[in-house]
């Protein structure tokens, strides 16, 4: 696992050291990623100064897993050889962020995700509001690959689940909520295009994998903050759906530590143990 993991100690400054750090390593990203979303998953690793590597061949994931500063591994499009790299890369991966993108929406996506998540020990767990619920325990709200969930789980339950897995577990939607079973934090903001483009959520977990390799949670509350402020930049320039995303990986390249530590605003602690 990657570094601190507790988010009680997360700090705007934390998120703009991570995003410095991030720009003068370039760290190497490796992505197990759904055909739909590598595109925009590599162009916005690339965009804020890491270095992606995109590979679904079985041959080459334990290597890459081995030699990749974080492993993103991203359930969207199962297929056989996918299916396989992924199986031979979470053991060999450090720093890994696990998308169990579409949890529930089918048995077979469900068998799968419950298969693959003992092989590692993930940094983060991050999926949308029903995936994460779903995977905490509560009722099925997936509909493909997009939540029915109109609110975020209870974050007792994310607590639950952070602490089964060691994990820093997200659920992302109208807001994004993280919980490392001690505390829960609220990110606010964000563009309302978000939710009419293909891949926006998959992005997020590309953007935490570049960000958590030295502090797991100011990495990925960071990757949460930086694609939010990037989103609002983007929309004020866009005409639509298809010209942000353009605009997006302009902004997302724009985005600067200084930005980050200017943002403390948008994050609030709306859960704790014992409170």
């Amino acid at each position: 696992m990657a570094g601190r993991l507790i988010l009680g100690e997360t700090t705007p400054r934390r998120w703009a050291e991570a995003l410095a750090r991030l720009k003068k390593t370039r760290p190497l990203v490796y992505t197990i990623t759904n055909f739909v979303s590598a595109p925009l998953q590599a162009a916005g690793t690339a965009a804020i100064g890491a270095s992606p590597v995109m590979s679904r061949c079985p041959r080459e994931a334990g290597e890459l897993a081995e030699a990749a500063s974080s492993l993103v591994v991203n359930t969207g499009t199962p297929d056989d050889e996918g299916i396989r790299a992924m199986e031979t890369a979470l053991p060999a991966g450090k720093n890994i962020v696990f998308d169990p993108v579409g949890y529930g929406a089918s048995l077979s996506r469900r068998t799968l995700v419950d298969r693959l998540l003992p092989m590692c020990s993930p940094a983060v767990i991050k999926g949308n509001y029903g995936e994460t619920g779903m995977l905490a325990g509560g009722e099925r709200a997936v509909r493909g690959v997009d939540s029915t969930a109109k609110a975020p789980p209870e974050p007792s339950r994310m607590g639950a689940l952070a602490q089964k897995w060691g994990a820093l577990v997200c659920a992302t939607g109208e807001t994004d909520i993280f919980c490392d079973g001690l505390t829960a934090l609220s990110v606010s903001g964000g563009s309302r295009y978000m939710g009419k483009i293909s891949g926006g959520g998959c992005l997020l977990g590309s953007l935490m994998g570049a960000l958590i390799p030295e502090d797991t949670a100011s990495g990925a509350v960071a990757a949460s903050v930086l694609l939010r402020v990037a989103g609002e930049r983007a929309e004020r320039k866009a005409s639509g759906p298809g010209s942000f995303i353009v605009c997006l990986l302009d902004e997302l390249a724009e985005v600067t530590p200084e930005d980050l530590a200017g943002q403390g605003e948008r994050v609030r602690k709306i859960w704790e143990v014992n409170q």
